[in-house]
């Protein structure tokens, strides 16, 4: 089935096509649909849109009177990231494969394509859901809620035959570090008053302890990791609910160090004023998540070791930002960039990071 190049190409006649194809039962003809693009400059692996729909009859029960659809980025630095990383085609399986075996709410897919002419997902509408902004930050009781959360699928995947099969899954995923030694000292000019020159030296150690970080990381505990855990990639519902959190966005799952989600939660959708004095609450409430769901035998201390090397390796994100990007971005992209470079670059500062490099 063909898949909609842009926006414009997302008809009635296609939606109701698809619907069909992915099982839809006496689904009356569509006589309109109206489309609107949502997150703009949220996600960058993709073009998310929301879709509603109108009917000649009457649906038969949970048939969606809306829907969200994602499709490729449009702009090219973007596609050829997503296109490089497998992004779409690994959500994709994601949600096919995976998604019935993980702990958490996720969103219900009508529909899926992973043809090399284009790529597509048909997905529940959660726009009722409250979105947080991830430029003006997440409040530190979010965070805890979402990363015991985040315990759960960790410690659903932590034992090795709970990964059975899942080898398309990347292995240590190397997307945001990659050409971070390359980008480094552009980043480190147009940043260096923003994050500091603590955090500036901290950069260049790290950049030239790449090999020693990602050789540290592939040495530690494996488990399913969603990749991209942040407050734009999360949606908040009725609190104390088995729905109260929806995590989005399986772009970039794989198999890797649970605490990189941790780490990428608390450094880049937490503030500063925040957190401060209080980041390891954060850990200690992921820590205490593992621990009721099962999993028993990983220490305290070998888990805080874990999330420094996380921590740590959530510095190639913002590089890997600007590199796509470019020096002077506008919009809600520069204020996100900025903000994620200043909170992570700080969290590895406050959290003593660095003592762990050689």
């Amino acid at each position: 089935m063909r898949v909609p190049q842009s926006v414009e190409e997302i008809t009635a006649e296609w939606i109701g096509e698809t619907l069909r194809a992915g099982g839809a039962a006496d689904l009356p003809a569509l006589t309109a649909v109206r489309t609107r693009v949502i997150g703009a400059e949220r996600g960058f692996l993709s073009l998310t849109v929301r879709v509603e729909i109108d009917y000649a009859g009457t649906p038969a029960p949970g048939t969606p009177a809306s829907l969200v659809i994602k499709l490729e980025p449009t702009g090219p630095a973007f596609r050829d990231a997503e296109r490089r990383s497998g992004a779409f085609d690994r959500e994709i399986r994601f949600y096919r494969e995976v998604a019935h075996r993980v702990p958490l709410r996720l969103p219900r897919i009508y529909y899926a394509d992973a043809a090399d002419a284009g790529k597509v997902l048909l997905m529940e509408d959660l726009c009722a859901y409250r979105a947080i902004d991830q430029v003006r930050g997440m409040r530190h009781e979010h965070v805890i809620a979402t990363v015991r959360e985040a315990a759960k699928l960790h410690a659903a995947f932590a034992r090795p035959e709970a990964l059975a099969g899942l080898d398309w899954l990347p292995l240590h995923d190397h997307f945001f570090d990659e050409g971070f030694a390359e980008h480094w000292p552009a980043f480190a000019a147009c940043y260096e008053l923003r994050i500091g020159r603590d955090a500036v030296r901290l950069g260049e150690r790290v950049a030239r302890q790449l090999d020693w970080l990602e050789e540290r990381i592939a040495a530690r505990p494996v488990t399913l990791i969603h990749g991209d855990l942040r407050a734009d990639n999360l949606l908040f519902g009725e609190r104390g609910t088995s729905s109260e959190i929806v995590v989005l966005d399986w772009q970039l799952a794989n198999r890797s160090l649970a605490a990189i989600d941790i780490a990428r939660l608390l450094g880049g959708s937490e503030p500063a004023a925040e957190r401060r004095g209080h980041q390891l609450e954060v850990f200690a409430a992921w820590h205490e998540g593992l621990l009721r769901a099962g999993l028993t035998d990983y220490g305290f201390e070998d888990a805080l070791v874990d999330f420094r090397l996380g921590v740590l390796y959530c510095l190639f994100i913002p590089v890997l930002g600007f590199s796509l990007v470019g020096p002077e971005p506008e919009g809600r992209t520069a204020r996100l960039l900025d903000v994620i470079a200043e909170r992570l670059y700080a969290s590895a500062i406050e959290l003593d990071a660095g003592a762990l490099l050689p």
